[in-house]
């Protein structure tokens, strides 16, 4: 029995999406790791590597700061609190497990996730933390027809989820929370497209979806997580290498404060911005003279720009505090990009 069961009409279902924009992407070609778990910062991404359960610490530049043993070898999601790690095992047929593992990686406490529709919660998809209670979605039990899985919200010790979503594709991984919205991303399985999925808690209603980057050419894009930071999505994927399980990219959609998704058209060609990551100051160059440009930082709140010099701006880097920042330029003909700008100190 759980406390609630979102349901949605079939005609409802694979709605285009209408906004958010890929802006960025961090590739790690240096480590040969299946980084799964995802936890993102003001200054720091955390990377959760399956099989060897290790976590790295990634600057925003992508220059990895370090790592830390867990002692576990699995990392199918990570959320990181105050003073210690969630870490999701990935399979047990009998029933997955959900760790807390301090910063140090001492084990602090373990807690059996609980049964679900179709059986036991055997594949844990990804993890993601909601108050004291944590979102987490399953690719083990799954099924063949809508609803092809679930996401649950459930509080650690509890017997039952708290609250059951139905999901599009047979194998939903990474998980994010906006407000109301729940993101998620699903791999492929038997031709389901893989795409970032959003969904309308309050009204119990698919919102949209984007495809993922390589949808254009194999459509194995291998997605697995999924982190909002901010005013940004932080999705890993993007297999390369020998190995099946080196995800090595982290892609970046900015969240324009729609509710949906849409991809960018040719925007990254709009402007120019560099040096990025910048420190002292850095150069938007924009060919039309007439465009209306904006700088929000993370959380929404805007900056204050110099004045144009003919078809650039110098942007004050060493004023503005270190983190992440998304700029925005919209063309006099409507056309609009945006492209994510980090500030280091």
């Amino acid at each position: 029995m759980y406390l609630r069961i979102h349901t949605l009409p079939l005609t409802c279902l694979a709605i285009p999406a209408m906004a958010q924009t890929l802006v960025d992407s961090i590739p790690y070609p240096a480590l040969s790791q299946g980084f799964w778990g995802i936890h993102v910062t003001a200054d720091t991404i955390f990377l959760g590597a399956d099989f060897s359960g290790n976590i790295y610490f990634s600057d925003h530049a992508g220059n990895i700061l370090g790592q830390q043993a867990t002692g576990l070898d699995f990392n199918h999601g990570l959320v990181r609190k105050e003073a210690s790690y969630l870490i999701a095992e990935d399979y047990a047929t009998n029933g997955a497990s959900l760790f807390e593992v301090s910063l140090d990686g001492t084990m602090l406490n373990e807690w059996a996730f609980p049964d679900v529709i179709g059986g036991p919660s055997s594949g844990i998809g990804a993890i993601c933390a909601d108050g004291d209670a944590i979102w987490y979605t399953m690719y083990y039990p799954d099924f063949d027809t809508y609803p092809f899985a679930y996401a649950y919200k459930w509080t650690p010790g509890e017997a039952i989820p708290a609250d059951t979503v139905p999901l599009q594709g047979e194998q939903p991984y990474g998980l994010a929370l906006r407000g109301d919205t729940l993101y998620y991303v699903t791999d492929n399985l038997n031709g389901d497209p893989e795409r970032i999925h959003s969904y309308d808690l309050v009204n119990e209603q698919d919102l949209g979806y984007v495809d993922l980057p390589d949808m254009a050419t194999d459509g194995d894009q291998s997605p697995r997580g999924l982190f909002r930071h901010g005013n940004f999505l932080y999705l890993v994927a993007n297999r390369s290498g020998g190995s099946a399980f080196a995800y090595q990219t982290v892609f970046i959609y900015a969240l324009d404060g729609s509710i949906g998704f849409r991809e960018s058209n040719g925007g990254a060609d709009l402007f120019t911005l560099a040096p990025n990551p910048a420190d002292g100051s850095a150069v938007l160059q924009v060919d039309d003279p007439q465009a209306r440009v904006q700088v929000l930082t993370a959380a929404g709140q805007r900056m204050i720009l110099p004045a144009a010099l003919e078809d650039r701006i110098v942007l004050p880097t060493v004023d503005w505090p270190a983190g992440v920042y998304v700029v925005s330029v919209e063309r006099s003909n409507g056309d609009r990009s945006m492209r994510r700008l980090v500030v280091q100190h």
